[in-house]
């Protein structure tokens, strides 16, 4: 059971909807949030399944669901954030759910953010992309997004890109951010840096990228402290059980 619950139903004929499920380095899920929270989005509805896990997050004293939809209706924008990794036998129902739900409301772009792990040095700030469509593809080389040509994608994300294949009447494709840690800000700022370009809106990303800063540096502290521990344990092998040559 898959139901999109819409709590005051609005005209949604033109928006765009940008998603963020759970993935590499939790791209889509700080993006989305951030997105949401500087833009004063409100809530529009939510997302209801037996898929669902039964951990709930209480936010100011209030248990929230797990997927969340909001509202921009300034920007003709709506929101998907999505807190709960979703299970791999539900990924290809949840997309065909919102894609239907999606065309039947007359929204006509669907916009995913996310993460991707990419071996090559330098390409920090490279945002990459995947698209639906010959028309997704000119949009996404039209704002410099370097297409992936050839690799896998997989979760909630490649069912919606694969659903709306089928259709001509919503241009989708996602944007992808290099990941290098667990939890990625300057992915996710730079994703969102592309989406504003894309949108024409006005996204102070400084707060992410200073939050990269910090865990960067706790995580280079991390790594010498690690170094520091591996040295001196050495040291005391080596002093406990010198090297014996014969």
């Amino acid at each position: 059971m898959i139901n999109i619950v819409e709590r005051k139903p609005t005209e949604l004929k033109g928006y765009t909807l940008v998603e963020g499920f759970p993935g590499m380095g939790l791209v889509g899920t700080i993006a989305v949030n951030y997105l949401v929270e500087k833009l004063g989005f409100e809530s529009y509805g939510y997302i209801e399944s037996d898929f669902f896990l039964p951990i709930v997050r209480v936010h100011h004293g209030v248990p929230r669901h797990p997927s969340i939809i909001y509202i921009n209706k300034k920007h003709k924008l709506l929101a998907l954030a999505s807190e709960q990794i979703i299970p791999k036998s539900a990924a290809q129902p949840l997309a065909k759910t919102i894609v239907e739900w999606a065309r039947k409301r007359g929204i006509n772009r669907i916009i995913s953010l996310e993460g991707i792990h990419t071996p090559k040095k330098g390409k920090a700030n490279v945002v990459y992309g995947i698209a639906c469509s010959e028309r997704a593809k000119k949009e996404l080389l039209k704002h410099d997004v370097k297409l992936v040509n050839e690799g896998i994608t997989s979760g909630v994300t490649s069912m919606i890109l694969l659903e709306l294949t089928k259709y001509n009447d919503v241009v989708g494709y996602s944007l992808l951010g290099n990941v290098v840690v667990l939890e990625d800000y300057r992915a996710a700022a730079i994703c969102l840096n592309k989406l504003a370009a894309i949108l024409k809106l006005r996204i102070d990303t400084r707060p992410l990228l200073k939050e990269a800063k910090h865990l960067e540096s706790m995580l280079l502290k991390q790594l010498k402290q690690l170094k520091e521990v591996h040295e001196n344990v050495s040291k005391f092998e080596e002093r406990s059980h010198p090297l014996m040559y014969t």
